[in-house]
């Protein structure tokens, strides 16, 4: 999409999470390595790429860090990067029930607006963790919240997440015939062999080729869609604590860390006319 001069539109997010926050179905975390990691050098990393290329971000930060850590939901404020919600505990939003869900969401904005002072506008589920069958309750719960907009849906289907058919394009969802309150910001993806994929941030951009990834922004963009690019500050930081993992899943996680940062980087460069925070851009639209 285009802002209102014309100019492509695209968006640098941050999922803000310990080192330790995933939710595969082989971790447990009760036997964690007592390493505190290196989260907040990794995010004052991330907030000096995003000076050295004038962008301002969206950080989606999860609410035990605000408990734990508020200096570093104190710095990305002060950069003057939008601070949003990527939930509480980190828990998979088809885990819970919608008063759960309720009351997770609650607690990480709480925590987010008594630092920065700002309402909280926008709101990732860890993991990519929406499911067709809760959407109704999903975007409900978010506008009671005061969420204008959710950037949780991918568009497709994988072994851990996704919904197939969900439109790719930013729009307030049709659930039941009924149009959301909520606008969705949903994953951008290509196709291969009839299989779609990510390529803008995590895993996909890890594994591909910068070259790939910028080509498609670029027809993304020409297409009128906007591209978020998304990174956890772990996948830049080849020093970082590791989770034991079973193979597959070790690949997904850590594959790619070493030259992560570089190819980020050349990704802000190239496009960093185009950010802007997700919160600014939902402003600027007109809900039918």
């Amino acid at each position: 999409m285009k802002n209102q001069s014309g100019t492509n539109v695209n968006f640098a997010t941050f999922d803000i999470e310990e080192w330790y926050a995933a939710n595969y179905n082989s971790l447990n975390l009760n036997n964690l390595p007592q390493h505190p990691g290196h989260l907040q050098k990794n995010v004052g990393r991330l907030l000096e790429l995003c000076e050295k290329f004038s962008i301002k971000a969206t950080h989606f930060v999860v609410g035990d860090i605000a408990l734990n850590k508020p200096e570093i939901v104190k710095m990305i404020h002060q950069a003057g990067h939008e601070v949003a919600s990527h939930s509480y505990a980190h828990k998979l939003i088809f885990t819970m029930t919608p008063e759960q869900f309720r009351e997770d969401l609650r607690k990480s904005c709480d925590l987010i607006e008594q630092i920065t002072g700002e309402k909280v506008a926008g709101f990732r589920a860890p993991s990519w963790s929406v499911k067709e069958d809760m959407l109704s309750w999903f975007y409900q719960i978010l506008h009671e919240q005061g969420i204008s907009y959710s950037s949780s849906v991918f568009p497709g289907k994988t072994f851990l997440y996704g919904i197939p058919g969900f439109p790719e394009n930013i729009h307030q969802p049709l659930v039941n015939g009924i149009k959301q309150p909520v606008w969705e910001i949903p994953q951008p993806l290509f196709s291969f062999f009839g299989k779609r994929f990510g390529f803008s941030g995590g895993f996909y951009l890890r594994a591909l080729p910068v070259w790939f990834v910028k080509r498609m922004i670029k027809i993304k963009n020409k297409q009128g869609k906007s591209v978020f690019t998304y990174l956890h500050p772990r996948e830049i930081d080849p020093q970082s604590p590791r989770l034991k993992l079973p193979l597959l899943e070790r690949f997904i996680h850590y594959h790619g860390v070493n030259g992560c940062e570089v190819k980020f980087e050349k990704l802000l460069k190239k496009f960093n006319c185009s950010f802007i925070r997700m919160d600014d851009f939902i402003k600027s639209l007109n809900p039918a």
